[in-house]
């Protein structure tokens, strides 16, 4: 099941590859810790530290559970040698101390990255396309007599790029499926997923499915066009998070476009009905001169289609990536992606 040996690593190495897990190497809170950028010598690091959570259900060998389950999917033959997984240098159990160390130079997170102007419309596609590829890869991975792989907690924060803008799944702490087979009764603290893209419907109809990733995904798919992101702030203050951001501007627009029938009439006469219609990109990407009109709308199509309330007619992460490749921006840059 496991293809090669990862070493336990002592505490002290850590902290001296991070300085001290210094301010500035701090990268990003995930769900269960924090994320640093390290240095060994000249070889570029990133770690992983547990920590007791404050905000999620919590009690003691959660943390440990999840360290020992990320070491066994990323030694998975299936699994060490995929672009979108992160290579395990060695973990650390000491004392009270929870950590992995990944052989990998971070650029940064998709949190912190997605506000930003410099990531380009063409990078936010191909983190997209990426990302998809990842997860219909964990989806029909071929491990009789189990059922797929599930993240089911994917997060802006638990996604690092490298310095190409290839992205890396950095948090496996609800993975089941697999050769994780038994989650009936899980054995952490029962959490179903990270604050702003908890899966209200799976949880609702009590349901356990790929299509739980697939609406993560949809989640992540808005924040990157519109450049948005679920804060803390906005978990204490109740704001809607991004899926229930972009389901409004739909029914808006919905809505107009019911006010504006006879208009809308006109349109179609004069051959206005080929003009792209929906779409929440943000208007700075918009500008971008990668970007296509009829991309927009049908990306926004797409996260639509992923994040519907009915968890049966949501896509496969196969279909998904299918329609990211029939992009404008892919087929015209395939190249770069």
């Amino acid at each position: 099941m496991v293809q090669r040996k990862i070493p336990a690593l002592p505490y002290q190495d850590l902290a001296s590859w991070t300085d001290n897990f210094s301010e500035s190497n701090y990268l990003c809170h995930f769900q269960f810790g924090k994320l640093y950028r390290g240095k060994i010598g000249e070889r570029y690091v990133m770690v992983k530290i547990w920590e007791d959570s404050e905000i999620y259900n919590y009690k003691p060998g959660d943390n440990e559970s999840r360290l020992v389950d990320e070491v066994s999917l990323l030694g998975h033959r299936n699994m060490v040698n995929h672009p979108g997984m992160l290579k395990l240098l060695g973990y650390c159990t000491e004392d009270d101390h929870l950590g992995v160390v990944y052989d990998f130079k971070p650029l940064d997170t998709l949190y912190n990255l997605i506000l930003k102007d410099g990531l380009t419309w063409l990078q936010r596609v191909k983190v997209l396309v990426g990302l998809a590829s990842l997860l219909n890869h964990l989806h029909t991975v071929k491990s009789p007599p189990y059922k797929p792989f599930m993240v089911r907690n994917l997060d802006c924060a638990h996604i690092v790029l490298d310095e190409d803008y290839n992205p890396k799944l950095c948090d496996f702490g609800l993975v089941s499926g697999g050769i994780f087979p038994d989650r009936t009764i899980y054995k952490c603290h029962h959490v179903i997923g990270s604050y702003g893209y908890i899966d209200i419907t799976s949880f609702d109809e009590g349901h356990s499915s790929v299509k739980q990733d697939v609406y993560g995904f949809g989640v992540i798919l808005f924040s990157i066009i519109s450049k948005r992101v679920y804060t803390e702030e906005d978990r204490l203050s109740y704001a809607p998070n991004v899926f229930r951001w972009a389901w409004g501007r739909c029914f808006e627009y919905d809505r107009e476009k019911e006010k504006d029938s006879d208009s809308k009439k006109d349109d179609s006469d004069s051959g206005d009905s080929k003009k792209p219609k929906f779409s929440v990109v943000h208007p700075s990407l918009a500008e971008d001169p990668d970007f296509d009109p009829f991309d927009g709308c049908k990306i926004t199509a797409l996260g639509l289609d992923c994040t519907g309330r009915n968890l049966f007619a949501r896509p496969t992460m196969n279909e998904v990536l299918g329609s990211l490749l029939r992009l404008h921006v892919v087929k015209n840059r395939e190249n770069l992606l």
